[in-house]
Parts: structure tokens; sequence; C-alpha cells
């Protein structure tokens, strides 16, 4: 989902303001690794846990209880998002096509495989049956989310055309809209982590709010779902990424390196807390609705920290070539798998009555299930991303 994948490696000089030493230029093969395990989660949620939502059997139900918090790994997306985005923003302030290449660059790297997909569930939309309607062409301007809160029937088209899993690509189109802006007007370190700070709190605020009206008044035209799906009420996750790259940058690396694991350590108990206070993992839950959306960044930016500085464990996981390689194509992945889902979900029956176990089927499901997915990832991005992607060269940075 995170299309931020090769930029890491192509970034300017940093301002005389950083000075940590970490040579941000080379590629962070962690990064990747933490893409990988975000693509992964997603893709479990739906293959092997938010799909089904009456599992039998103790195995079954222990699967569905991990895979069903899956939904988190389009935190870690945001937080990753708001790193790395920033990061650019903020080492190439001073050259002079800050914006032409900034948004050329974003064109190449999401435009192509988005409104491909866009083209095919159009065509296959006519042949199933949909009406299309004018709102569905917010769409194209990665505006589906929030017209959604116009019109609400906008989103279930038909049961075989899935588009439901854009909500979180349009929150990035946005984000990606008003950021370098906002990034050039602050210009200096302090003024980002300042308006990164306001911006969390008045994102944690505004859920509160919005479940606060729902409690109180029993539902009206406040929908609690907004917390979930629209940029105003998400963007913690990108503005705490946005932080960690400013930080990163400068003096206190090794301080970061030492909090980390004591804020995820932290995190995990709140999480674990509001889980089994709320009795849910899934996030239409009002605790994990509100704060429990804040403790998942803070953990999702730990992680990050820590991969980053290469400590220890948790650098070592995520350099591992299985999660880097599910890292490179988790953009294919991400919009391919939602509505491959729609083709590959028959297969479970057959596969329970030949096997005689449901839990081996499932994981047997998964594994094949991954399989096609990764495959087709990996020809849109060997035949249609890199090929596009290499006209980036026509705006380097200086």
């Amino acid at each position: 989902m995170n299309t931020v994948q090769d930029e890491p490696s192509e970034v300017s000089v940093l301002p005389e303001e950083a000075s940590s030493g970490f040579n941000f230029r080379e590629r962070m093969p962690a990064l990747d690794g933490l893409r990988g395990l975000a693509i992964l989660s997603v893709f479990l949620y739906h293959y092997a846990g938010g799909i089904e939502h009456h599992p039998k059997g103790v195995l079954l139900k222990a699967m569905y209880s991990v895979t069903q918090f899956g939904w988190a790994g389009v935190d870690l997306f945001f937080v990753l998002s708001g790193f790395l985005i920033t990061g650019i923003l903020y080492d190439t302030q001073n050259d002079p096509g800050y914006y032409k290449k900034f948004y050329a660059r974003r064109s190449l790297r999401i435009f192509p495989i988005y409104y491909l997909y866009i083209a095919i569930v159009a065509v296959l939309g006519i042949a199933v049956g949909v009406h299309w309607r004018a709102p569905h062409a917010t769409f194209l301007l990665y505006v589906g989310f929030p017209a959604a809160l116009i019109w609400p029937d906008l989103i279930p088209a038909s049961a075989y055309i899935r588009v439901t899993h854009l909500w979180s690509l349009c929150m990035e189109e946005q984000f990606y809209l008003v950021w370098p802006w906002l990034i050039a007007a602050l210009g200096t370190p302090r003024r980002i982590l300042r308006t990164c700070g306001v911006v969390i709190v008045v994102a944690l605020v505004l859920r509160i709010a919005v479940w606060e009206s729902h409690w109180v008044w029993g539902g009206g035209w406040l929908n609690p779902s907004w917390a979930y799906t629209f940029l105003p009420f998400r963007m913690d996750s990108l503005a705490l990424g946005a932080t960690l790259a400013v930080l990163i940058r400068g003096r206190r690396t090794e301080m970061l390196a030492k909090a980390a694991p004591f804020v995820l350590g932290l995190a995990a108990a709140g999480l674990l807390t509001v889980f089994v206070t709320g009795g849910t993992t899934d996030h239409e839950g009002a605790g994990i609705g509100t704060v429990g959306f804040s403790l998942i960044a803070l953990a999702s930016g730990s992680l990050l920290v820590l991969a980053v500085l290469r400590h220890g464990m948790v650098y070592k996981l995520f350099s591992q070539q299985a999660l880097r390689t599910l890292g490179k194509y988790s953009y294919g992945l991400y919009l391919y798998h939602f509505p491959l889902a729609v083709l590959l979900d028959p297969m479970k029956p057959p596969l329970g009555h030949l096997l005689h176990s449901e839990i081996v089927a499932k994981v047997l499901f998964v594994v094949i299930s991954l399989g096609i997915n990764l495959a087709v990832a990996w020809v849109s991005f060997r035949f249609i991303e890199s090929p596009i992607m290499n006209l980036k060269d026509k705006f380097k940075y200086a």
C-alpha cells in the first residue's frame, strides 16, 4: 500500500540542521521488511480473518483472533508514509524543482496501476450489471473518501466489485497534496515538530468527539466509521511518522533508540488493555476507534525507529528477504488482493472437503492465495510499474 519504495536512496544532501551521522541516501532494507509486515497483516486480515467472521474450533478461533487485528497493517503504512515523505520533502527543500519533482515522481509511482485498476473495475462493473453513477467518478480524483460522507451508498457497488480498500489510498493522496506545501511553509525542524504535535492531538480529539456524539445522541449524521476512514481523524499516524523523520535527522538518535523499546512495550500493553476491556480487536470498537489508533501509531513508530537505527533483533527480522520481497511489491499486493479475494474465496469449501481438516484447508488456502497475489503483483511491477518508474530519472533531485 505504501508507495514510497525507491525514494530513500535518492534524496539530496541533508540541510545543515541535520547532524545524526546517519546516511539517508542509502536504501534502508529494513523498511522494505516493515512494508512486508504491513501488507502481510492486511492480507491475512482479508484472507484468514476479516472475511470469515464465524470460525469454528479452537485453532480457527485462535487464528481469527490474531488475523482480525491485521487491519492495523494500514496504520503501519501510514506511519511509514509520514516518515518517508516528510524525509524526502525535508531533505529537498532547497531544490529548485521542489514541487514539480515531488509531484511528478509520486504520479509516476502511483497513477499507472491505480487507474488501470479503476478502468478494469469500471468495465467489469458494467459486465456484472453495476449501475455506475456520477459520484463514483470521485475515485478518479482520490476523493471517493470522503465522498462517501455525502453518499453513504456509494461504496457497495456490487458483491463482485470491491473498492472499499481504496479508502487508504485516497487518504494518502490527500496527504501528498497538502504536506509538501506545509513543510515548505514551516521550513525549520522546530516548526515542523510543533505542527505535528498539534496535528496528533487534534486527530485524537476529533475521534473522541465523533464517538462521544454517537454515544450521547445515539447516532445522527456523525458516523463513528469516519474515525477509521477519513484523513482528519487519522492524520496522527502520518504526523507521527513525520515527527520521527525530523527527529532522526537530528542529534538525538541515541535517545530515540533507547526510548523506542519502552514505548513499544507501553503501547502494546495499552492495546492489550483496550482489546480486553472492549472485547474485540476490530477497529469498529470505541476504545480502538479513539485512543487505540494512537497506541497503534506509537507501536508502529517504535518499530520504525528500531528498524532504521538497526537495533538488534528488530533490524534482523525486518531485513529478512521474505518480508523485503513482500514489501517490494506491497503497492500492487494491496491494490489487487481485495478484488482477487472474490475469485479465490470459492476455493475454500473444496479444499476443506479434500483435506478433511478446516484448519489445514484454511492455512493452505492462505498460502496458495498469497502465491497467486504475489505472482500478479510481480507481473504488474515487472511489466507496468518498473518501466514507468524509470521515467523518474527525468526528475532527479539536485
